[in-house]
């Protein structure tokens, strides 16, 4: 079960990895695996939701981030924070604001990117990224 769990985390992050891409360099390969990374995390989501729901849900705001869609987008990152924090998942709570933070940011809103960016910081603080936390405070305005 031990090579499920990371085979299906790396899943997850090869989604956001394709779907940030995507964003980057505007290519359609990107998107489409993004898409289908979407549809796996979809599955797992259904047969195990406290684990993957999260994450299905930050997967689901980066694709709505990346079509224009700025409402949904919101909508999915702020589910995504509260289900993580629900059901415990410190790393994946953090990951998820500070994400939300960078939709934020570029959305220009700084008053909910200072917020996001602060959280995640804090967060990442309370999971043990000391590395990641001064990452985040050095290159990121909150």
């Amino acid at each position: 079960i031990q090579g499920y769990v990371v085979g299906s985390e790396v899943v997850f992050l090869y989604g956001l990895t394709s779907l940030a891409q995507a964003r980057k360099v505007k290519e359609d390969i990107w998107k489409r695996r993004g898409h289908e990374f979407v549809k796996k995390v979809k599955n797992l989501a259904k047969d195990y939701p406290s684990s993957y729901q999260h994450k299905l849900l930050l997967l689901e705001a980066e694709s709505a981030f990346n079509a224009g869609r700025k409402s949904i987008a919101s909508e999915k990152y702020e589910q995504a924070v509260t289900l993580s924090r629900k059901n415990e998942f410190v790393q994946d709570q953090a990951l998820c604001c500070e994400l939300a933070g960078k939709f934020y940011a570029e959305h220009d809103n700084k008053y909910k990117a200072s917020h996001y960016y602060g959280k995640a910081h804090e967060l990442y603080l309370e999971w043990g990224a000391k590395g990641k936390a001064d990452h985040l405070r050095e290159n990121y305005p909150y």
